[in-house]
């Protein structure tokens, strides 16, 4: 199977990378990225490194790479510690988000179509992103809304009549680095995961063959990350 991933840079996709790569089901993954992967990952026979400087455009040579993919992982979001603006954080997470999915909706899940096939658009999203976007909430506004309206572009465009294409939303709360000491039942109380849980999850998300619009919130990411790591063993 191959799949797209963006955001492999950062901390959730770089974790989402490892997984993939470990994933005996996944034979390719076409990273979608503006910068080069280290070398220990971009060497990987799994890993392919697609430079793409403008993620609202997708000139041919690009798509081309794409072809044959059946899902993608899209970690790409804002960067929340470098502080961006509202509009960088609405062109990233709704622009780069819509403008991508929009083409591999045209292009790839067409394709999958005449082979029985759905197109998988995995998306990392947030806990508390609200779609209803008249609501005016009492704290972060900006973030949550933002995040909602990227959920409903995504959600429309499945709703497409002939879209072949299916959605779904991951919404982690607190995310922790891989081998944090904490208890499970603070790391539940507290509504956290760890960052390879989360990511086996995602991957597991995008591998297998689950009907329907799904939108996990915390703790049901959790359990299905476990539970997938539990098969694994």
């Amino acid at each position: 199977m191959k799949i797209i991933l963006t955001g492999a840079t950062g901390f959730i996709g770089k974790e989402v990378l490892h997984r993939a790569v470990a994933h005996p089901s996944i034979t390719s993954i076409a990273c979608l990225t503006r910068r080069a992967l280290p070398e220990s990952v971009s060497t990987n026979p799994k890993v392919k490194v697609i430079i793409l400087n403008d993620f609202l455009s997708y000139p041919p040579d690009v798509l081309s790479q794409l072809e044959g993919a059946e899902a993608c992982i899209w970690c790409l979001g804002s960067p929340a510690m470098k502080n961006p603006s509202l509009e960088d954080s609405q062109k990233i997470e709704i622009g780069f988000t819509h403008a991508g999915a929009e083409v591999f909706c045209s292009s790839l899940a067409s394709a999958l179509k005449e082979k029985g096939k759905t197109f998988r658009f995995v998306l990392l999203s947030g806990q508390g992103a609200e779609r209803d976007t008249t609501k005016n909430l009492w704290f972060l506004h900006n973030t949550r809304v933002i995040k909602g309206k990227a959920e409903n572009g995504l959600l429309a465009l499945q709703q497409k009549e002939g879209s072949n294409f299916e959605v779904s939303i991951m919404r982690p709360s607190g995310v922790l680095a891989k081998g944090t000491l904490v208890p499970g039942a603070v790391t539940g109380i507290l509504n956290f995961i760890e960052v390879d849980i989360l990511a086996t999850a995602m991957v597991g998300e995008a591998v297998e063959n689950l009907p329907g619009t799904r939108t996990l919130e915390c703790k049901a990411l959790r359990n299905q990350g476990l539970a997938f790591l539990n098969s694994e063993k």
